[in-house]
């Protein structure tokens, strides 16, 4: 002991005086335990399926002395564990594979760890200290510690070893999850994984069927203001009298612009293709005759769609003929009100 204790008085033979001390207290490259390293589910006592699995991974790689891979699956095992007190064991198995990397710096942060959550390990793993405080040239503290070590060498270099033991048989124990009974929700799921999928029944919708300028089912607020370039509330003023206004042939009315929702700024007087029909019509109504009656009454307000910001042939389309001329209810102001809102920034 006194041949060691000299030793100390050179800083640069630190390292060495610990080769006898380190290779009885960590000679751990050949610990080869007889455990079966299985992938099994279970939580084992980490009570952690992940935990456990990382684990094994580490032990694994640790009993063939591939040091880098199982100082990764500790660190995993670790971080999955969440500090719970199953898992400060974890720390050996980090220490000792940092310690075969000479990766000093993650071997003095397993040691505190260990020391924090076991203080009375300290006085038994003050070589294993000794050694990670010289490596990182911190020997002002290696010196006292090394010396405290040397004391009790003979006494703590079983007590490394057995911790890894412990922590193999530890990684190794299976402990099953706890059946329980399943829920209603969970069985009717399962019955649904298993059972055949039931397509209902769809009848076909041709092209034709929501073709925006034939399709009823293409009449709609959204599709109005989609693919019309003017939309605003109008007062109507009246129509220009013909002598051959007929179904298909409507009269030109006239509305002022009161508001414009949709569109550029456009002449206050607006000119409108008055349709009696959305453009599908192939024949007139029976019994079908135009008169004054049949024109809105004038001051009325109404909502116009039209497909187009300029006139054509002196007057504008509105969108699917009668669909695009709407009265200003309550009701169509706050349908259009919404899907503007909706398309906010896109105008």
């Amino acid at each position: 002991m006194k041949k060691r204790t000299s030793r100390f008085k050179n800083k640069a033979l630190i390292a060495p005086g610990l080769s006898l001390l380190m290779t009885a207290s960590l000679g751990l490259s050949t610990f080869s335990p007889a455990f079966a390293l299985e992938n099994l589910d279970d939580v084992g006592l980490f009570n952690s399926i992940t935990v456990t699995r990382n684990a094994r991974e580490a032990a694994k790689q640790t009993k063939s002395s591939q040091w880098a891979p199982a100082l990764t699956a500790y660190r995993q095992a670790i971080a999955n564990a969440s500090n719970s007190p199953e898992s400060k064991d974890l720390f050996y198995g980090l220490y000792n594979a940092a310690f075969h990397l000479n990766d000093w710096g993650t071997a003095a942060q397993a040691l505190d760890t260990i020391f924090e959550t076991d203080p009375s390990a300290k006085a038994h793993l003050l070589a294993e200290y000794g050694q990670v405080l010289t490596n990182q040239n911190r020997f002002d503290e290696a010196i006292p510690v090394l010396k405290k070590a040397l004391v009790t060498a003979d006494a703590d270099q079983n007590f490394l070893p057995t911790k890894i033991r412990e922590l193999m048989t530890k990684t190794e124990t299976v402990k099953e999850v706890p059946k329980r009974e399943l829920t209603q929700e969970e069985k009717d799921r399962m019955i649904a994984e298993v059972t055949p999928r039931k397509i209902e029944h769809r009848d076909m919708v041709h092209g034709e069927d929501v073709n925006v300028q034939h399709s009823a089912n293409a009449k709609s607020f959204e599709n109005a203001y989609s693919y019309c370039e003017f939309i605003g509330i109008c007062v109507y003023d009246g129509y220009e009298k013909s002598s051959d206004i007929t179904f298909f042939h409507p009269p030109i009315a006239n509305f002022k612009i009161e508001k414009i929702l949709k569109g550029p700024k456009l002449n206050r007087t607006f000119p409108v293709r008055y349709e009696f029909h959305d453009k599908t019509a192939k024949d007139k109504p029976k019994d079908w005759k135009f008169s004054d009656d049949i024109m809105p009454k004038k001051g009325s307000r109404w909502l116009l769609f039209t497909d187009a910001a300029i006139p054509t042939n002196g007057a504008f389309e509105t969108f699917r003929g009668n669909f695009g001329r709407m009265e200003a209810t309550d009701e169509n102001l706050d349908q259009i009100y919404r899907v503007i809102e909706l398309h906010r920034g896109q105008q």
